[in-house]
């Protein structure tokens, strides 16, 4: 049973976001320094350091986790319609007469 919804585009979709991500790494690890350099305050309060912790964590696994759903998404592309869908893309837009 064919699918109704177009895998070349999710998959193209997919290398879009990969791409925007690999332009945002660099500054999401530029900031997650700034945070940790905070740390180095003297005299900070709890109150100010465990904020601090959690955004630290957040800006260091962001782009692994979003990249951990973009490989979801791929993995739920049925295996050979990328290729299919491709191929039937090469026959042009006319509907077959079968």
């Amino acid at each position: 049973m064919p699918i109704k919804w177009s895998a070349v585009k999710v998959s193209e979709a997919m290398d879009r976001i990969e791409a925007r991500l690999a332009l945002a790494q660099p500054f999401l690890k530029e900031a997650h320094d700034i945070a940790q350099e905070v740390k180095s305050i003297p005299n900070l309060p709890e109150y100010i350091d465990q904020p601090r912790r959690n955004l630290a964590l957040r800006l260091e696994y962001t782009c692994e986790g979003l990249l951990g759903y973009v490989d979801r998404i791929r993995q739920h592309i049925p295996e050979g319609a990328i290729e299919a869908e491709r191929k039937q893309l090469s026959y042009g837009e006319q509907q077959s007469l079968a």
